[in-house]
């Protein structure tokens, strides 16, 4: 094969799976949870519970969701159904509340199997009629150094998530810290379009290439979010791009899209508001071979 050529190529990597946590949450992470390969520290609102507003019904319970602190404060009333369509039906009424405020936790007990907790961030993202308010200070990777994935809970360990969570306590101590996980796909953009028999045979090579997500395409992927938002705690990566090839290709561009839509956030950074599923196009540097 000719190697004196090498044509460029676009990468697209897309948000596969998201899921939003408080850092105090990540121990309660189910094992299918524990996918994600990108996380980002965000500031969001406070949430609680006006404990004295819960009602309970045949169907469903109510209550009021108290938004931010001071003269932000807003309060939104939610219908929740503890079961879905396809459980049994449980009358509402016969449900007992507890609000554990430190964790955020709705727990309710007299269900014949037992107690039935759930996270009040996740609640209020799924019924919430409001796109939650998601400012990203930080972006990093829940990868090791040797490409293997981190168990979610371990990335309190991250010596620069500690600093940032210690610093936006005690500087925005009217906002909580949220942890956006992301799990990332990938994909080729671009395919040859040439007669000659080197690049035909480059063609069916590549045409289903094996993108396995490894370091240097989550490098990509990291650098391209962080140019576009650049959050305060990642400025040393603002304009630095690192360059990726694997499999042999050298990749000229890198094409992100995230959907926060699709879990009800409203993403924006000091510098940039991200619009729903507009694709972040950022170009790598290196020299062309």
């Amino acid at each position: 094969m000719n190697t004196n050529y090498m044509p460029d190529y676009g990468l697209q990597t897309w948000a596969y799976h998201l899921s939003m946590s408080y850092p105090f949450d990540l121990d309660y992470l189910s094992p299918d949870d524990r996918r994600y390969n990108i996380y980002v520290a965000t500031l969001i609102p406070k949430l609680n519970i006006d404990e004295d507003s819960v009602q309970f019904f045949e169907n469903y319970i109510r209550f009021d969701v108290i938004v931010g602190t001071g003269e932000h404060t807003s309060t939104e009333t939610l219908d929740i159904s503890i079961f879905s369509d396809d459980m049994p039906e449980f009358d509402h009424r016969k449900f007992e509340f507890e609000y554990e405020k430190p964790r955020k936790a709705m727990v309710f007990t007299g269900w014949e199997k037992g107690p039935v907790e759930l996270n009040l961030l996740h609640v209020y993202r799924e019924d919430s009629k409001y796109y939650l308010d998601t400012e990203i200070v930080y972006i990093g990777q829940a990868f090791g150094e040797n490409g293997e994935r981190l168990p979610a809970e371990e990335l309190m360990s991250d010596s620069t998530l500690q600093k940032v969570e210690a610093d936006l306590l005690r500087e925005y101590p009217e906002k909580d810290l949220a942890l956006l996980l992301l799990e990332f796909k990938s994909q080729l953009l671009e395919e040859i379009d040439s007669e000659d028999e080197d690049l035909i045979q480059l063609e069916e090579i590549t045409k289903n290439p094996p993108m396995v997500l490894n370091n240097q395409i989550l490098n990509a992927t990291e650098a391209a979010l962080i140019n576009y938002f650049k959050p305060e705690y990642n400025e040393k990566f603002n304009n630095d791009f690192p360059s990726v090839e694997d499999y042999g290709l050298h990749y000229r561009s890198v094409n992100v899209q995230v959907h926060p839509d699709i879990m009800g956030l409203k993403l924006f950074s000091k510098e940039k508001t991200y619009l729903s599923n507009e694709r972040i196009v950022s170009p790598l540097l290196h020299s062309k071979i």
